[in-house]
């Protein structure tokens, strides 16, 4: 009996260790009570230490890069680790400063989301910069949060009719992220957009990648795709890279290849914990040497 005593402790420190493996916490929980003792008593105005921000950014995403990746428990133990921290968020988000703007982003994004983080999250949405804006936007479609408005804008912005060096950060967020996002009321704007862009520039290779994200969504790029093919492949500086990316946008757009997955991100209460199956196969194992131990004891 000793034995299986021993035996089930020692199983239970094993999954005890695998789990705090892959959670990784030790290391957000070090750098968020870092943050939390150098700037809790710090008046607005002053700035931060940008090299411990980077540091908390990435014990974060140690563990996964997106929040909607994430199944649930790492997400609340995250999110428990980081709640200290959501005035010092706030008051990133809401800074004058460019780049402690970017880290609010991706506080804001890790945290509970309230409405005031929504909030928060919308505005930096329209941030100068792409790398906040995209942030925000990317945690407003995972979690499901954005709004009629915000895709409006976005569909809006792929429409302006202006040089490329001109074009607005949320012009090139919609043409780098709309099949991401799964904007499909952006489709005719993307139709006009790889005409144009083929006129003006003869690659169209990131607006084919958007409506091949779009899938069967996007049918009505159909006959525009495959003009767009035809002419390709007889023009003499075609890039073979391009024209198998037609190719296979028409194939999955018209259902005849299945739809590649996308990168876009995954509802919280959807996504699939990767911790469950070695958990699970630990216990059966477990058991299975239970039953011998008790077998030869027999």
């Amino acid at each position: 009996m000793k034995r299986i005593i021993f035996f089930c402790s020692c199983l239970m420190c094993s999954i005890s260790l695998g789990q705090n493996d892959v959670l990784n916490i030790t290391p957000v929980r070090t750098e968020a009570q870092k943050l939390f003792d150098t700037r809790s008593e710090v008046p607005p105005g002053q700035a931060f230490d940008l090299s411990q921000l980077k540091e908390l950014h990435r014990a974060i995403v140690g563990n996964r890069p997106a929040i909607w990746a994430m199944p649930e428990p790492m997400i609340k133990a995250i999110q428990d680790e980081l709640e200290p921290l959501r005035p010092i968020a706030k008051q990133l988000a809401q800074s004058e400063r460019s780049d402690e703007r970017y880290y609010g982003a991706i506080l804001n994004s890790y945290l509970k989301q309230t409405n005031e983080t929504r909030g928060l999250l919308l505005e930096l949405a329209h941030d100068g910069r792409p790398e906040t804006a995209g942030t925000a936007m990317d945690t407003l479609f995972g979690l499901n949060f954005d709004t009629p408005e915000l895709r409006a804008e976005l569909v809006q912005a792929l429409r302006e009719d202006v040089p490329p060096r001109k074009h607005s950060t949320m012009h090139s967020l919609a043409r780098n992220s709309a099949g991401k996002w799964n904007l499909t009321e952006a489709v005719p704007a993307l139709i006009a957009l790889a005409e144009k862009t083929y006129q003006t520039e003869k690659r169209i290779d990131s607006v084919v990648k958007q409506l091949n994200l779009l899938g069967p969504a996007a049918a009505q790029a159909l006959p525009t795709l495959n003009a767009l093919l035809e002419k390709r492949r007889s023009d003499g500086d075609a890039d073979f890279r391009e024209i198998e990316a037609l190719e296979h946008a028409i194939g999955v757009i018209s259902g005849e290849y299945k739809a590649p997955q996308q990168e876009s991100p995954t509802p919280v209460d959807e996504s699939p914990s990767p911790t469950r199956w070695p958990l699970v196969a630990m216990f059966v194992a477990a058991l299975g040497l239970l039953w011998l131990l008790l077998k030869k004891r027999k």
